[in-house]
Parts: C-alpha cells; sequence; structure tokens
C-alpha cells in the first residue's frame, strides 16, 4: 500500500505548491501549474509493477500491453481524468487544478437566487469531488478498460497517439461519463469510454488542417485556436447559472449548468463546424480537396451561410478578422440555433456559424424564432 499513500502526497503536494489562494488557500507564494508529469514519472519510476495491490496488477498489466511510446501518454491522461479537476476560481479570473477531494472554495449557487455565494467544493457536497479511494478505483477501472480495449482493437493505439498529437485541450482523451447528470458523477462506475465516430472523423479532419501553408495557415491556426479550441470545448466567462465559471472545459462544469457538455458532445460540435467551415466561399482548394477525396466532405456540399441572414460566409473574410482582430469584433461568430440558456445542447446539432449581424438579430431567440419574426416584418413592410 505504500505506493497509494507516496501517490496521494504527490498528487496533493502539487495542489499545495500551486493552487495558491484560487480556492480560499492560504498561501499566496504558491504559484504556476500544476504538474501532471510529476505524477507521471513518480509511477512510471516504479516499473514494472510487482507489487500484490489491485493498482499494481493493473499498472502491471498496462506496462505490458500499452506500447511504451503510448505508455507515458495513457498514463498522463489517465491521472488527469481520475484525479483532477479544473475548476474556476472564487474571482471567476482564471482556472486552476486540483484534486478532487482536498476541500477548497469555489462560488456555488443558492436556491431561488442567482447570487452566488462561497461553498465548499469537497466529497458529499459537490457531485463532481471524489474522495482519494474513489479516484483509485476509477484509476484502476480505467487502466483496464484501456487495455482492453487496445487488445480489442489493434489500431487504437495509432489513434491515440494521434490524437495526443493532435489535441485540442491537454490530456484530451477518450474517456467520459456513462450519466453526466449522476451525482455523484465521478464515480467508477460511471466512466465510460468514448472513442466514436466524431473523434475519428476529426482525427483524419485535425491532420488534413494542419498542411495548410503560407498565410492560410496563420489563419487556419487562429481559427483553431479562437473557435475550434475555445468555443468549443471551453466555457465562457459566466456569472449566472448553476456554475460560475471562465475558459472551463464544459464536462467539469456542473451538469445541469448551461454551459455544460459532454466531452462528446463537445467533439459532435467541432465535427460540424469543422465540416461548415472546408465549405466557407473561399475555402483554400488545396485543403478541401483533400477533404473530399477522404470522403469528410461530399463534393457538392453546398456552400455555408449564416441561418439568420442567408450570407453566404467567405473563408477570407474570417481570416481577415481573426489575424487583424478589433477588440470586441468578430466578423463571423460560433452560434446556437436555440440557445444555451434556453435548454439548447451545444452539439453539432445546435452550434452554427453565424455573421456578425446574425448573431446580432437573433439574440436570445431561436434562430427559427428568428426567422418567424423576420418573415412577420417583411410581410408587414410589403403590405404597407
Amino acid at each position: 500500500m505504500a505506493i497509494l499513500e507516496e501517490l496521494r502526497a504527490h498528487l496533493e503536494d502539487e495542489e499545495n505548491e500551486t493552487v495558491g489562494t484560487a480556492f480560499g488557500g492560504k498561501n499566496p507564494t504558491a504559484h504556476g501549474s500544476y504538474s501532471i508529469a510529476t505524477v507521471r514519472d513518480f509511477i512510471l519510476d516504479r516499473a514494472p509493477f510487482t507489487g500484490s495491490s489491485q493498482i499494481e496488477r493493473r499498472l502491471a498489466e498496462a506496462f505490458h500491453v500499452l506500447p511504451r511510446k503510448l505508455l507515458g501518454v495513457v498514463i498522463s491522461s489517465l491521472i488527469r481524468y481520475s484525479f483532477l479537476i479544473e475548476l474556476t476560481n472564487i474571482t471567476v479570473g482564471s482556472t486552476k487544478m486540483k484534486t478532487r477531494w482536498l476541500p477548497g472554495q469555489i462560488l456555488m449557487p443558492q436556491e431561488g437566487s442567482f447570487e452566488p455565494i462561497k461553498g465548499v467544493f469537497e466529497p458529499g457536497n459537490d457531485p463532481r469531488a471524489a474522495t482519494y479511494n474513489e479516484c483509485i478505483q476509477i484509476l484502476s477501472k480505467t487502466l483496464r478498460l484501456v487495455c482492453d480495449e487496445l487488445e480489442r482493437d489493434n489500431s487504437l493505439a495509432d489513434s491515440l497517439l494521434l490524437l495526443n498529437s493532435l489535441r485540442r485541450v491537454p490530456y484530451e482523451f477518450p474517456l467520459s461519463y456513462r450519466d453526466a447528470k449522476r451525482e455523484p458523477v465521478h464515480v467508477a462506475s460511471n466512466v465510460a469510454w468514448a472513442m466514436n465516430d466524431d473523434v475519428r472523423w476529426l482525427l483524419a479532419a485535425r491532420g488534413l488542417l494542419r498542411v495548410a501553408k503560407g498565410s492560410d495557415a496563420a489563419a487556419i491556426r487562429t481559427i483553431e485556436k479562437t473557435k475550434l479550441e475555445v468555443k468549443v470545448f471551453k466555457t465562457d466567462r459566466a456569472l449566472t447559472g448553476k456554475d460560475k465559471t471562465n475558459r472551463a472545459k464544459r464536462w467539469e462544469v456542473l451538469a445541469g449548468d448551461f454551459q455544460h457538455a459532454t466531452l462528446e458532445q463537445c467533439w459532435s460540435a467541432e465535427r460540424k463546424l469543422t465540416h461548415d467551415l472546408v465549405c466557407f466561399e473561399g475555402f483554400p482548394s488545396d485543403l478541401r480537396t483533400p477533404f473530399v477525396d477522404a470522403k469528410l466532405v461530399e463534393i457538392d456540399a453546398p456552400p455555408t451561410r449564416c441561418p439568420v441572414t442567408l450570407e453566404t460566409l467567405s473563408f477570407r473574410h474570417l481570416a481577415k478578422s481573426v489575424l487583424d482582430p478589433k477588440h470586441g469584433v468578430s466578423q463571423y461568430q460560433v452560434g446556437h440555433s436555440y440557445p444555451l440558456k434556453r435548454g439548447g445542447k451545444h452539439d453539432g446539432r445546435n452550434v452554427c456559424w453565424q455573421s456578425a449581424n446574425g448573431n446580432r438579430i437573433q439574440g436570445d431567440l431561436s434562430v427559427e424564432e428568428t426567422n418567424t419574426l423576420l418573415n412577420k416584418i417583411a410581410a408587414r413592410r410589403a403590405a404597407l
């Protein structure tokens, strides 16, 4: 059991040395980023794991099953998934990594009010928190799950390495929950394998976007960073809703919050937006052709239009706006056909590219409601 005690100490030491005052801590000199690599190396230094505990048996199995070049990637990702959560600090200014069991203050909702109060993030008080022992059970289960999936699918090792090299967010890995609304959610019986058709499509698409050259490459990289990463995978700054959040992972906010989305929903949203981006008017033909050849985009796919103004969206206009941004102004935006605050989902069926005018006109209406309103206005104008 010594490895479990030492592992816990490493995990808690990293938090104590980096979290500072983010969650009500008393150490203003603590700073920096949580080093998952330090915890990973502590584990790997104990290979080939000859102990008799369940976790050591699982680690020994992984050591023998996983290719060496994949082992570190998997261990790092499972540490992140099993033990850690990235929460918004109490000033709603940024996020910090912490363990799921050490108590910390966060802004929490109170019944019947939009005014947040300081509450304690800890097991029993927040559905995302978990005891250290539960996290160990999750690590054990995910180690076995990865080994089983690798033995079932020989191509999975290459896919996981590719996902790591093309990741949108750190430690992006196909692990999710069976039921995102379960309370508590972070328990071993709720762990789910998430490798699906959307992420396989994205692995091909992300790779094709990487071959862009010259000014197109700069534009593509910026669109990926500011739109396909930030808008798809991370929350906006929010002081309303169940969770007070800023740039947190969408699947790590409270499940009842309007900005929550599962990892699978985020992949679905990215796939839709990427497909439609390739269909922008003026999208580089030397990039679109490989998408068509790989059957990621139909050869006769119609041009992408704003769902409100119906104008054809231009890649050149989008590229110019992201390469020469003006504060508070965005030529095209990622929107939702049915607003999240009214119960719309953050997934491929509901996300869309919009022009600035389309986004402004839509406001807090759905696209369908907006178009109905515009049609009524047009009819009245014609009648007058």
